[in-house]
């Protein structure tokens, strides 16, 4: 009888025991990931935005140096748009410059002596000079080879023709051209200066191109890393 009391006394002291252990050991909710006693807490509007939500920025169109960048086209339809317009604007050159340099010499100082700016000392340099230079402009272009510093060039060149012409028209010279050969003085009215500053600003905007995109198909540029 004496042994049955003890034995009973013994479990209750530890059910009393077992009862009596503190809840640390196992974390409550309030101390896990998340609660105010510790770990990450998440921002208050992070609940209010799904998982898989894309964050979206305002472009202003410059990138990390303030600088402004240039509209993005695809690769593959730019490239062959460069190579269209460098075989294009080659094809200009090429001719205008081939045209004038088949010509006589004197009718080629005839031409640019017409335009009455510059001095006689520099007519038949410049008669003689600007088909070749056409052409050597023409076969770099075409071949791809420095493409953006033959663009700007050829730009300064359009230039050159444009003010030319203007400046034959503001006093009152009645010249052709010669832009594709011929040249010289014509009758009152015969000119065309209007059509072509139009046409030689349209050759203007094929080189601005070539300034802004000169990476383009079977070039030179590609194989010598340029522009990459």
């Amino acid at each position: 009888m004496a042994e049955a009391k003890a034995d009973s006394a013994g479990r209750g002291t530890k059910a009393s025991s077992g009862a009596s252990r503190p809840a640390s050991g196992r974390k409550t909710p309030a101390s896990g990931r998340g609660g105010p006693g510790g770990g990450k807490t998440r921002p208050a509007n992070a609940a209010a935005r799904p998982a898989n939500a894309k964050v979206t920025t305002v472009d202003d169109g410059t990138d990390a140096a303030g600088r402004v960048r240039l509209p993005s086209l695809p690769e593959r339809y730019q490239e062959w748009i460069t190579l269209v317009v460098r075989v294009g604007l080659a094809g200009i050159l090429g001719i205008a410059g081939y045209a004038k340099f088949t010509e006589p010499a004197a009718l080629q100082k005839t031409a640019v002596a017409a335009y009455r700016i510059l001095p006689q000392s520099m007519v038949t340099p410049v008669a003689l000079g600007l088909p070749v230079l056409e052409m050597v402009l023409a076969a770099m272009i075409l071949l791809g080879f420095a493409t953006r510093v033959m663009a700007i060039c050829v730009g300064l060149l359009f230039l050159v023709f444009i003010a030319g012409i203007i400046s034959v028209a503001a006093r009152g010279l009645s010249i052709d051209c010669g832009c594709f050969g011929g040249g010289g003085t014509v009758a009152k009215g015969q000119t065309h200066y209007l059509r072509e500053v139009f046409r030689d600003l349209g050759f203007l905007a094929l080189a601005a191109w070539l300034m802004l995109y000169p990476r383009g198909k079977f070039a030179l540029d590609r194989a010598l890393g340029m522009y990459a």
